[in-house]
Formats: C-alpha cells, structure tokens, sequence
C-alpha cells in the first residue's frame, strides 16, 4: 500500500520480441527435459518422467518468469489471454515460440541418436513414435479417444485454475512456481499410462514429425483438449472475480482512487502488480496560508 507523498518505482517491461524469445527458449528446456528423460533414463517409469517435466518448469518460471510472465505452454498462454492476464497478440506470439522450441527440442534429441552407437538404438521413427501421444490402439493403456479428451481437458483445466490462483496479485505467497511445477507434474504422471502425458500442446507437436503417421493424424485432440481446457479454466475463474470496493476519507480520495485502480488492474501483465501513483500532496496557496510559524520567523527581514 502506497502512503501519500511517497512515490513508487516504476516496473520495468521487456521489448515483446525478448519475450517471445524467452518464451521459446524456456519451452526447448521443458520439452527437451521430458523426452530425454524418456528416452535415455533407465527406468523411464511415469514418476520419473512427470517429475522431470514438473522440475524443467519450475526451474524457467524460476529463472525467466520475470521478462515474460513465464507461461512456456501454449495452453497456459491461451488460458492467460482470455483470463486477461496477457494481450491476445503477445499469447498467440508465445504460443508460435513454444510450439517452435518444442520442436527444436526433438531436433536436438535426434541429433542426439544419430551419434549413438549404430545398432544401440532402434529406427527413428519407431523410437519418436514411442514418444508421441495417441489414443485407442497407440495408448498405453488402450485408452479410448473419448477418455483421453476428458482426462487432458480436466487435467489442464486444474492446472491452468492453479497457476491463476497462486499469481493472483491477491495472492501474496512467494511459492507459486512450486505450486505449478508440482501440479503440473502430478498431472503429467498420472497422464503418462494413459496416452503417454503431455498437457502441453508445444511437446505434443514436437515428435509427430519424427514419428510414424499415426502421430501425426492423432496430434489434433492432444492440441484441442488442453486449449478447450485452459480456456474453460480461464473463463471460470475469471467469471468469478470479486468486486473491489473502496471506503475513502473525504481527504484521502486520490490515494485510495488510485490504490484501487492499481487493485483491479494488477491481474495483467502476468500478475505482476503495477505501481501505484502517490496521491498529490496538498498545495500551499501563495498567500502563505498552511506556512510553519517557525520558517516565517526565519524568512522575515529582519529590522
């Protein structure tokens, strides 16, 4: 809370080609981090992989969510433009960067395999289609088309509904990239068995091009759920915004007029909160009025 007469530093913004940038950048990181997890840990069992996934986003929110709001899904970027936390132009900008750095992450995996030892591994589009997401006969589980769009679109939805509540400028807990690197990976996990774990549209498009053909006719519910289910998410939760009201003091109105403004407005920009103008302080009339006694006494002349 700003008090009257004291001013507040301004928040610094990045040029939107920074953020687009960082944007792509820390999606490389999350993807790469998934699938070489997948590929190349021993194990490769569901825990390991979502927690590599949940760790990867929480270490970019961490590291360059404060030049770009730190979304690195196009799914969050899309439920963050209709919740009116980002511009609609800067959200389908980030979605572009993420899908792109995704892609660039599988590019670098297979870089990866082609210098491994021949014979070490199997064909390449066998190793990404291992990889890709799908439905019916290519899930896991054998999960049919119908229980892999609820899961996905539920999923994101609760996800998205968490990163909209720890970032609230309401919010004031320090710890919402743990939250959403957690909750993001427990999804992830309990995903993997059922159509090999995304909820991220960018990773989702990443191997398809790598993969058999099957991947790639599958590819469009593993972008509709998650977007139909940040968007509900979104919507929701937006709808369900409270009503600021403020109680002023006849002579403190402009600083609560502007605390307020400041209140309502501090969803944007990724929940970053603005800074609030200092109230006008009160003006000394030029006929002295208001003047200290003790400063008149020293100004007057002297006889």
């Amino acid at each position: 809370m700003t008090t009257p007469g004291t001013a507040t530093a301004p928040v610094q913004t990045y040029p939107l080609g920074t953020r687009v940038a960082v944007e792509a950048l820390g999606s490389f990181f999350v993807v790469f981090a998934g699938l070489a997890t997948a590929l190349f840990n021993s194990s490769g069992s569901a825990s390991t992989v979502g927690f590599a996934y949940g760790l990867a986003l929480l270490a970019v929110i961490v590291a360059f969510g404060h030049i770009s709001g730190g979304y690195f899904n196009p799914a969050f970027s899309l439920g963050m433009a209709v919740a009116g936390r980002i511009k609609w132009l800067a959200a389908v900008l980030y979605m572009v960067a993420q899908a792109v750095g995704g892609m660039i992450a599988a590019v670098v995996i297979y870089a990866l395999i082609k210098v491994l030892p021949a014979g070490s591994t199997p064909a390449i589009s066998k190793l990404f289609g291992s990889l890709a997401n799908g439905f019916d006969s290519h899930s896991p589980s054998q999960v049919p088309m119908v229980g892999v769009l609820i899961v996905d679109v539920v999923a994101t939805a609760v996800i998205v509904g968490i990163i909209l509540a720890a970032t609230s400028a309401r919010n004031k807990t320090v710890l919402a990239p743990i939250a959403i690197g957690l909750a993001f990976a427990v999804a992830v996990t309990v995903t993997m068995p059922l159509s090999n774990g995304s909820l991220n549209p960018a990773r989702s498009i990443a191997v398809v091009f790598l993969a058999d053909s099957w991947a790639l006719g599958q590819l469009w519910l593993f972008w509709l759920a998650p977007l139909f289910g940040a968007a509900l998410a979104a919507a929701i939760y937006r709808s369900f915004q409270p009503v600021v009201h403020a109680v002023v003091e006849p002579d403190d109105t402009a600083a609560a007029d502007a605390e307020t403004s400041a209140v309502e407005e501090a969803e944007d920009d990724g929940a970053l909160p603005k800074p609030v103008p200092a109230a006008k302080s009160h003006q000394v009339s030029e006929s002295g009025a208001g003047k200290d006694d003790a400063q008149e006494f020293f100004d007057k002349p002297q006889k």
